[in-house]
């Protein structure tokens, strides 16, 4: 596997056993869209994934607050055309019913609404009450259950409604290891999350802020450094922001995501054109090449996996371009107030100068992602022996975790994960090894070993 991680979201296509079983070959996690489907099928998906490979990550993607369509027959609009939205539940006419009164509370004359991931563009010309009069302002179809976003503006909701504390509870049965937190606009939101989690016993469960709106974006700082990971919602970041303006927001959410040593993955649109065709376009790869250069940990495929022709070429691709490009990441290698980012960026810096290979044992994981965050130019190597520790830290850069026994003592565990090393064949004869395991609270017997196999 690469040092920069490839995540799938598996969907219709991707899910039939003869596609999932070759997919999974080139990947180290895979995302469950929260969004679409039921507990049937989000369950079948997760388990016959682990099935295949017990390592991989498994990350759920919350629906999250926002308003949509209500019950309705698809409409059909051409440019120029007027349309009226209303406070209904369900059309009876020729309207579009939005069930939530938040839209209204909102909207403000000439504000844009952005329908089906951008292609369908309205202005708001009228506002009385619960109604408002639209005009199109590109060609496309309104159907039920359709995301109604205004530009530049989030909605004053709850960041959990009663369909997203349904799927936590699901998430926690089926033991989740990452959720995506939709729409995420301070560190308040992922606190609440955080705390529904604790209170049904998931706290093992990381959160992935998701900065796709304007709060999120102005709170940039608060946001990324109270998450556990962050995702670049380039998706719907397009919704709320002019396209030319999403390169650099991208950068800046990257570049805050490292000053916090949080890891940070990329989505959407990376290989959209393989939804159709087996191979990317020039503009696809270098796209992909500047979130790799800029140092991301991780990249996420939604459609060209879910529901694209060729979900294996995809991430086949995506790893051919990253694994390319990986080793030319040069991040700030800013040093961090706590003992433990010290020391972690100390033995990246030893580890190169010599030409060692890393070797970690480690209990929960913590020095091994300090360890991540300074992109060491060495392999680098973790033995733990909690499965979930394993499958989390599978989406961290340039780590490769190791499933080992359960060991009482860290001299026995940095034994054992060398011993598991020098067996599967990733560490040989005359290699050299920098040995050493996870911060120890008093630290009075802290250690690193070099040696040479």
């Amino acid at each position: 596997m690469g040092k920069v991680k490839i995540v799938a979201t598996i969907g219709p296509t991707s899910e039939k056993t003869e596609v999932l079983k070759e997919l999974i070959k080139y990947v180290d996690g895979i995302r469950i869209n929260f969004s679409h489907g039921n507990t049937e099928e989000w369950k079948s998906r997760i388990l016959n994934a682990r099935e295949l490979r017990s390592d991989i990550a498994v990350l759920g993607d919350l629906r999250g607050p926002g308003v949509r369509t209500g019950s309705m027959k698809p409409l059909t609009l051409n440019t120029g055309d007027s349309v009226e939205f209303r406070l209904a539940e369900e059309a009876v006419g020729n309207f579009v019913p939005i069930p939530n009164p938040s839209f209204f509370r909102v909207i403000t004359i000439d504000d844009i609404i952005v329908m089906n991931d951008g292609r369908l563009r309205l202005r708001v010309d009228r506002v009385s009450g619960n109604n408002a009069v639209l005009t199109a302002l590109t060609a496309g179809i309104i159907a039920q259950e359709k995301a109604v976003v205004i530009k530049g503006k989030d909605y004053p909701l709850p960041i959990l409604d009663d369909y997203d504390r349904e799927v936590l509870k699901f998430a926690v049965e089926v033991g989740m290891d990452y959720l995506g937190v939709s729409h995420v606009r301070s560190s308040d939101d992922i606190e609440e999350v955080r705390t529904e989690l604790r209170r049904l016993g998931g706290d093992w469960i990381k959160l992935v802020a998701k900065i796709e709106g304007p709060d999120a974006v102005r709170n940039m700082k608060d946001v990324v450094c109270s998450s556990d990971y962050v995702m670049v919602a380039r998706g719907d970041l397009g919704m709320h922001f002019d396209l030319e303006e999403i390169p650099r927001i991208q950068t800046a959410i990257i570049k805050e995501a490292q000053k916090c040593g949080r890891p940070v993955m990329v989505a959407t649109q990376l290989l959209e054109s393989m939804i159709e065709q087996p191979v990317p376009t020039r503009a696809e790869v270098v796209d992909i090449t500047n979130a790799v250069t800029e140092g991301v940990d991780s990249l996420l495929l939604t459609g060209e996996t879910a529901v694209g022709k060729y979900p294996v070429e995809a991430v086949q691709w995506l790893r051919r371009v990253a694994s390319e490009y990986e080793d030319e990441v040069h991040v700030e290698r800013d040093v961090m107030a706590n003992i433990t980012d010290r020391l972690a960026l100390g033995i990246v810096q030893l580890a190169e100068d010599i030409g060692a290979k890393i070797v970690i044992y480690s209990r929960g994981g913590r020095f091994v992602e300090a360890i991540s965050r300074y992109r060491p130019r060495v392999p680098t190597y973790v033995g733990v022996s909690d499965e979930r520790i394993m499958r989390r830290l599978r989406l961290y850069w340039g780590v490769e975790p190791i499933l080992i026994g359960n060991i009482r003592e860290y001299d026995e565990g940095e034994r054992e994960t060398l011993n598991q090393l020098i067996r599967s064949g990733l560490i040989a004869k005359g290699d050299l090894v920098l040995l050493t395991h996870g911060v120890i609270d008093t630290y009075n017997d802290y250690s690193i070993r070099i040696l040479r196999v």
